[in-house]
């Protein structure tokens, strides 16, 4: 037999109504019945919380899923070597010229 202790709260009548009708129904005192769902509702917490970790962990694998999605960030281009520069500044150079000689004809 496990240890009891008395408990005296207050709550409202209405309340009080409801457990004694779900009390007769089952047919059981109005302690056994207020013991069975004070331990219902804490049996429910802590399936609430196993629930919470469980929705947080599938989050974080749907996350990991859409993060790596067998991609590779890779670099954009290789940098232009020296002679791939030097033409490229050739060309401005021409074309700047060319538009030099074409504002002064104007």
């Amino acid at each position: 037999m496990t240890d009891t202790t008395n408990l005296t709260i207050k709550i409202p009548l209405e309340l009080k109504d409801k457990i004694r009708a779900a009390a007769q129904e089952t047919q059981v005192s109005l302690s056994a019945e207020v013991c069975a769902r004070l331990e219902k509702s804490f049996e429910i917490s802590t399936m609430n919380l196993e629930h919470a970790a469980s929705l947080i962990d599938n989050q974080n694998q749907v996350a990991s899923l859409i993060d790596n999605q067998n991609t590779e960030e890779h670099a954009v281009e290789e940098p232009l070597s020296h002679k791939e520069l030097k033409k490229i500044r050739q060309l401005l150079q021409d074309s700047h010229d060319r538009l030099k000689k074409s504002a002064k004809k104007k």
